[in-house]
């Protein structure tokens, strides 16, 4: 497999380990806190995103969010590629 492959992977990885602990740690956060307290937290989520529909702002603000994402793993796609060492030929002389 070549650098700028495994490169992509490495980062990848990362990524999906970061939205996956994320995960964990936003669901501990709910059932610490209780069922009463998540559904006031749905409520009020619901009252402020879903009654009054903003449709260019949400277009907008994925737009943005994807670039972040897509900025991000590209950064550490380059990160991972720099950190891997080039494979020396058998025909280069030292």
């Amino acid at each position: 497999m070549n650098r700028h492959l495994s490169g992509k992977l490495i980062a990848a990885l990362i990524m999906g380990l970061l939205l996956g602990l994320s995960f964990v740690h936003s669901s501990q956060l709910v059932v610490r806190h209780g069922r009463q307290a998540f559904m006031i937290a749905q409520e009020h989520r619901f009252d402020r995103f879903t009654s009054a529909p903003h449709t260019f702002i949400h277009i907008l603000g994925v737009i943005i969010a994807t670039c972040l994402f897509l900025f991000f793993y590209e950064l550490l796609a380059f990160g991972a590629q720099r950190t891997l060492k080039a494979p020396t030929s058998v025909f280069t002389e030292k």
